[in-house]
């Protein structure tokens, strides 16, 4: 399964054309285009892109901010859980919400706590899979802060689910990535899965 993150093509966002592509989208499926309830959905759609897909033209480094120096080595995790987040699966263009729990032991540097909302929003705010974002979430506090470990869960209700085939209702899916001391010395991954919530 590839993860290799959807790129923006740099070119600025045409609603005209997104309204038409939808336009002919409802079209091909059988719908009247020009049904007075749904007239104006195309353009609410290409507006509402615009905001789905934000965050492809987001830096989540500079979301997340620079840390703030912390003397010498802090002596245990930093935890922030059940960070709400949104975001739209890239298969089926059907959106997927969950939370996100991050642990991370510091080295220098710690992150503000507000600041891990601002920075998820951005990775959420693009074609994504649910892995995939897990795996940017952890990356990106290693890079922004050098944190010598980095534990990352986060929890899905995906629409492809319950919206389509079998429209199974109620099921989560749980995905979690690792850098660092949390990869590679059992103790500490179970300390900071323990802080989460996250047991076994």
């Amino acid at each position: 399964m590839a993860l290799t993150p959807v790129a923006a093509t740099g070119a600025p966002a045409d609603l005209d054309a997104a309204e038409r592509a939808y336009r002919a989208f409802m079209i091909a499926l059988g719908l009247d285009a020009d049904h007075p309830t749904i007239v104006d959905t195309p353009r609410r759609v290409a507006q509402a892109g615009l905001d789905l897909f934000s965050g492809l033209h987001g830096d989540p480094i500079r979301a997340l901010g620079g840390g703030e120096p912390i003397e010498g080595v802090y002596p245990g995790p930093v935890v922030v859980r059940d960070i709400p987040y949104s975001s739209v699966c890239e298969h089926h263009m059907l959106p997927f919400k969950g939370v996100v729990s991050v642990a991370y032991l510091p080295d220098r540097m710690l992150a503000g706590i507000g600041d891990f909302d601002a920075m998820i929003r951005v990775l959420a705010a693009r074609p994504q899979m649910q892995e995939r974002l897990a795996d940017q979430i952890a990356q990106t506090v290693v890079d922004t802060i050098g944190a010598r470990g980095v534990l990352v869960v986060l929890s899905a209700e995906q629409a492809c689910m319950w919206a389509r085939g079998e429209r199974t209702v109620g099921s989560e899916a749980y995905s979690v990535s690792s850098r660092g001391v949390y990869d590679h010395d059992p103790v500490q991954r179970a300390e900071a899965r323990s802080l989460i919530g996250l047991h076994g």
